[in-house]
């Protein structure tokens, strides 16, 4: 956990101070970001429900239950989003700061961008949610849910309603979503913050 933790702070500082870096930078983010606070809350929870799995009922698992009991209407408050705790979530993982995600997928890759207004795999009698791969970026306004998968490197445009599988390196965007680019390398989208993304903006990326 602590290790994911670190890559991911060192992916926020970067993205809020790209031409500044260092271990101050890694430090303040942590007062500086809601998302951050949100991804170290779940990370938390998954743990737990790790330990409690293995361990039952032990004063490692009773205080961690406690602190979750009592933290977790907070932070959700606070950061306007919720994350499953069941989820799996890769090192190095951007949720926005701007708040207002509700995410369930049964994974997210490393490397992953996830912009405001997204929600993932919530959806009732949702028995197999999707997975999302590494490297995807998904902008503001994004729904996927079924059970799907979305590739690596794959880039969900703004307001994409996303129910099929996407290939790895697809661009898709629409409602009903549409393969836009069948490859496209979006790393140096996933190096920025900028979020009104467009087909037309892609051909200057």
């Amino acid at each position: 956990m602590w290790s994911a933790l670190s890559a991911d702070a060192r992916l926020y500082s970067s993205l809020r101070w790209p031409r500044q870096k260092g271990t101050l930078n890694n430090a303040l983010i942590w007062v500086r970001s809601r998302g951050l606070l949100v991804l170290a809350f779940q990370r938390v929870h998954h743990c737990y429900l790790g330990y409690r799995l293995k361990e039952g009922w032990t004063a490692r698992t009773i205080g961690l239950r406690l602190l979750l009991a009592f933290g977790r209407w907070p932070v959700v408050m606070f950061s306007k989003c919720d994350v499953a705790a069941s989820t799996e979530i890769g090192d190095g993982v951007y949720l926005s700061d701007r708040g207002q995600l509700i995410l369930g997928p049964q994974r997210i890759g490393s490397g992953t961008i996830i912009h405001d207004r997204v929600t993932i795999g919530i959806r009732a009698n949702e028995i197999d949610p999707p997975v999302i791969g590494r490297n995807v970026w998904i902008g503001p306004d994004c729904v996927i849910y079924g059970n799907i998968t979305i590739g690596d490197g794959a880039t969900v445009l703004p307001g994409t309603v996303v129910s099929m599988n996407v290939r790895p390196g697809a661009v898709v965007g629409g409602n009903p979503p549409t393969v836009l680019y069948a490859k496209f390398d979006n790393a140096r989208l996933r190096r920025t913050l900028a979020n009104a993304i467009d087909r037309r903006s892609l051909e200057w990326v």
